[in-house]
């Protein structure tokens, strides 16, 4: 039987749980308010000189296929986007939180499963357009439990996973039977505690749950993309009872049923790419080891980073007055106004 854990035992278990660094909360946060201004997040992220190289670094590098330099925080912001911004934070944040755990080949598979989760679950939700501010944020941070578990016991918890793959285990059972709480119970007293938003806390919580109703909440999303992300091989233990794909294509909520249709081999494909590439934070970006961020979906086509900035960014060196954009059109109005008066007068004249 499972052992249980005393009140006392399960803050002592917490407490050894390292919490993500300050400025990723209060990054979360901010990014969480529609409004906020590239000047804010500058001034946040410039807190910490570390951190800016990092962004700083991956806005330089082929993972964005910009052939310019950005050399400021503020150029790389916007240049990414405070979606990708958002995105970008909390997965290098989470993979230099388990940077020595990724050595550890079942520690490893751990962090492929989150990042998997959160790719799956952000193009989900782009298919319904509900939830794409939160959903990559969401699909990353549903494992905060196993993350927490992990860090405090890293050897105990590797041995745990090799031995459920061994002896085909339930994973959330063994977690029980180890360390005296599931990854669930730990991920919803760390989300808490971490004042992370309302749906997060729920999200780290029950996405083990059945979603059998399949409200189109951000739970079924999560929930979706964490049954994907094992199904396409992105697991922490093989799953005692894997839904293939196509069985999860056709479970779908009506709202996606008709919406997306589940490529296997090229989101596989994909998907091992990020993964690979967000690895290990320190390491070079090389070429064509990710995607550009500008396909935010997972089958659109690439687009050039210089179209994107023109899409995106105005040109300073092409603005155009506002006298110059009113007198444009009444110059016309008085040449077409012209043609017809010579018209007519030559044709009165004949």
């Amino acid at each position: 039987m499972p052992r249980e854990l005393k009140q006392q035992d399960r803050k002592a278990l917490l407490s050894r749980i390292p919490a993500f660094p300050p400025i990723v909360l209060r990054l979360l946060n901010l990014l969480s308010n529609d409004d906020v201004g590239i000047k804010d997040l500058v001034a946040l992220v410039s807190s910490d000189p570390a951190f800016s190289a990092q962004l700083l670094r991956v806005a330089n590098s082929p993972l964005l296929g910009y052939h310019g330099q950005v050399d400021s925080l503020q150029s790389a912001l916007v240049l990414l986007g405070l979606r990708r911004v958002r995105a970008l934070t909390m997965t290098v944040a989470t993979a230099n939180h388990m940077k020595a755990a990724l050595k550890v080949e079942e520690l490893s598979r751990c962090w492929r499963h989150m990042l998997a989760c959160a790719l799956l679950t952000e193009e989900l939700a782009r298919s319904c357009s509900v939830f794409e501010d939160r959903a990559y944020t969401a699909g990353l941070l549903h494992d905060v439990g196993r993350l927490g578990l992990l860090l405090a016991h890293p050897a105990a918890y590797a041995e745990m996973l090799r031995d459920a793959d061994r002896n085909a285990l339930d994973l959330l059972d063994c977690e029980r039977e180890s360390l005296g709480m599931d990854h669930c119970e730990a991920g919803r007293a760390l989300a808490k505690q971490w004042n992370l938003p309302g749906d997060f806390q729920i999200v780290a919580a029950r996405h083990h749950d059945s979603q059998e109703n399949y409200q189109l909440d951000l739970l079924t999303l999560v929930h979706l993309g964490c049954k994907l992300a094992d199904s396409l091989g992105f697991w922490v233990v093989k799953p005692l009872q894997p839904r293939t794909v196509e069985e999860i294509q056709e479970g779908l909520p009506p709202a996606l049923k008709d919406r997306i249709h589940i490529d296997e081999e090229r989101w596989r494909e994909l998907l091992d790419r990020r993964v690979q590439c967000y690895a290990d934070p320190d390491a070079p970006l090389s070429e064509g080891s990710l995607p550009p961020p500008e396909r935010e979906a997972l089958e659109e086509p690439n687009l050039p980073v210089e179209a994107l900035a023109k899409k995106h960014l105005p040109d300073p060196n092409e603005q155009k007055p506002l006298v110059a954009d009113l007198l444009m059109p009444v110059a016309i109005g008085l040449l077409i106004a012209s043609i017809i008066v010579a018209v007519v007068h030559f044709a009165m004249t004949m």
